[in-house]
């Protein structure tokens, strides 16, 4: 015989229900009830997790009639769902979690190393090398123009291409060579795009005479008409304008003077 937990009625051990109360009861050594088991699965189980079994406490449940034939003991309690279980789930969990992590920490690595590397870049180019964004030829006009009057070598370097081993060279003879010069001002009469082919054989004639690759992106020949004056052999000033045709590239994102055209604003 097995004691009702609920109202205390002697229940026969081949009786699922109490027949005074109608409370559901289990054999065991004590008294035991379908709630008790439950609060002891969930102790055992603290996740909640739902895992099919093959044998043990769940079993039992989805099969009642079973109950007269089972003995339910304290070593059962759980069946084949122990805590090391619930407990390596979670740890995978933890561990793919992990793996994600780590794989961004290593993009953002990647990233930073790229801005940083850029970062430099940009500092150097802009800041150290003192070099402006041309952003058309005629921001470079006016800077060569500039240049002229003042004699200014530092300023005419400005638009003088990278690709030369050494700027201030060839910015210092154009100045030297026209420092007789004034231009008071300029018309620009055309713009002539340079062709695909024509920007291959200019590439060309650049790396065999300075064996560097200017990789320019543009080309145009400015039609320049300049008015202004330049001294004679006496030191005065004569007035003079001429027609000429400058060339300018466009290297990365600056446009540059092509340096073999700087003769032609000789109006002597």
């Amino acid at each position: 015989m097995k004691t009702c937990h609920v109202c205390g009625c002697e229940v026969d051990d081949r009786e699922l229900v109490c027949p005074d109360c109608g409370a559901t009861v289990v054999k065991h050594s004590g008294t035991l009830s379908i709630k008790s088991v439950e609060e002891s699965k969930r102790k055992l189980n603290p996740m909640g997790m739902t895992v099919s079994t093959g044998s043990g406490l769940t079993d039992i449940l989805r099969n009642e009639s079973e109950f007269d034939s089972v003995d339910v003991d304290d070593d059962f309690f759980g069946g084949s769902i122990p805590l090391g279980m619930a407990k390596t789930v979670i740890d995978d969990d933890v561990k793919q979690k992990s793996d994600v992590g780590k794989v961004f920490g290593k993009v953002f690595k990647i990233l930073f190393i790229i801005a940083l590397i850029y970062g430099v870049y940009w500092l150097v180019t802009n800041v150290f090398m003192n070099r402006d964004v041309i952003e058309t030829h005629k921001e470079a006009i006016e800077i060569y123009v500039d240049a002229v009057n003042n004699n200014d070598a530092e300023k005419m370097e400005k638009i003088i291409p990278s690709y030369l081993n050494d700027p201030s060279a060839p910015a210092k003879k154009i100045t030297d060579e026209l420092e007789n010069v004034t231009i008071d001002r300029y018309d620009i009469i055309k713009v002539t795009d340079y062709t695909d082919s024509e920007i291959e054989s200019l590439q060309e004639e650049i790396k065999l005479a300075t064996t560097k690759t200017a990789n320019i992106k543009e080309a145009v020949t400015v039609k320049v008409r300049f008015y202004g004056t330049t001294k004679n052999s006496s030191g005065q000033a004569v007035e003079k304008n001429n027609e000429v045709d400058l060339v300018f590239i466009l290297v990365k994102d600056n446009w540059l003077l092509e340096t073999e055209s700087y003769k032609a604003p000789d109006i002597k």
